[in-house]
């Protein structure tokens, strides 16, 4: 992973258009054709070195989800012409792993996708939810009285006028 945030430095539209073609590394052929080059290629970079794993282990513990982090870097790499985007999402799993695995060799806690966080407030959301009503029930309860009915009075252009009620 490198240290810079090349990834922030994506292309904006039309930006293809403002040069040559071919000069942007989006535009040509990329560096690796297939799965297992890029999957060599991310082993390299994800367990390469100790700063690899410093650099990796700063962002798992920082609570990003582990499919946003590989997703980041296999976006950054199509955009820096390194695979295609195809062999992008074909290897996404692979660096997943791969992050997993640097993960816990060194005892982090990790998560792996947003819906393990929402998994986690469901419950809370749910207690909060229960105790809601049920504080609104015994409100209910409390507060009910009997209603009397009053008659209904008619109303509208055809009802029976009042003193024809009277009798």
């Amino acid at each position: 992973m490198p240290a810079d945030a090349s990834y922030i430095n994506a292309p904006v539209p039309g930006m293809s258009l403002t040069t040559e073609p071919g000069n942007r590394p989006w535009e040509s052929p990329p560096n690796l054709s297939t799965v297992e080059d890029a999957m060599e290629f991310y082993t390299k970079r994800i367990l390469g070195t100790p700063e690899n794993h410093e650099e990796v282990l700063n962002i798992v513990e920082s609570g990003l989800p582990v499919r946003n982090i590989a997703s980041i870097l296999q976006k950054t790499s199509v955009m820096q012409g390194i695979h295609s985007i195809d062999v992008g999402i074909l290897v996404l799993p692979v660096i997943e792993e791969l992050i997993m695995a640097v993960a816990d060799m060194h005892g982090s806690t990790y998560v792996e996708n947003i819906t393990d966080i929402l998994k986690e407030n469901m419950g809370s959301q749910r207690e909060a939810k229960l105790a809601v009503q049920e504080m609104l029930a015994s409100k209910n309860r409390k507060t009910e009285m009997p209603v009397q009915e009053q008659p209904k009075k008619p109303t509208g252009l055809m009802a029976k006028p009042m003193k024809d009620m009277v009798e």
